[in-house]
């Protein structure tokens, strides 16, 4: 399970593993980042996908690629309204999650 929090200048995500007792947080901080600005809003995307790496290192390729894609997401929608619109614009007006799908 993972619950996401927003904080002032940096999103705050928890990651709870399926059947493990503890919690771990993983903060991504974005207020020294100009979201707004294409090189801004690619390093903001490479440390969401550094966190969601490490949260979400199951061992498991599709569960890893789920969850990682979930984490990703998340942290996008948990951005501030002004950071949020700013980093669409930078990214052309529109945000892509790349989710797999199970083909089974």
């Amino acid at each position: 399970m993972i619950r996401f929090v927003a904080a002032t200048a940096a999103i705050a995500v928890a990651v709870l593993s399926a059947g493990a007792a503890s919690a771990s947080e993983f903060r991504v901080a974005y207020g020294d980042l100009d979201l707004a600005s294409s090189e801004g809003a690619a390093r903001f995307d490479l440390r969401v996908g550094r966190a969601a790496r490490a949260a979400c290192a199951t061992g498991s390729p599709l569960a890893d690629a789920r969850c990682q894609g979930q984490f990703r997401a998340e942290a996008t929608r948990l951005l501030p309204d002004g950071p949020r619109a700013e980093y669409a614009r930078a990214r052309g007006g529109r945000i892509v999650v790349r989710t797999p799908t199970d083909q089974s």
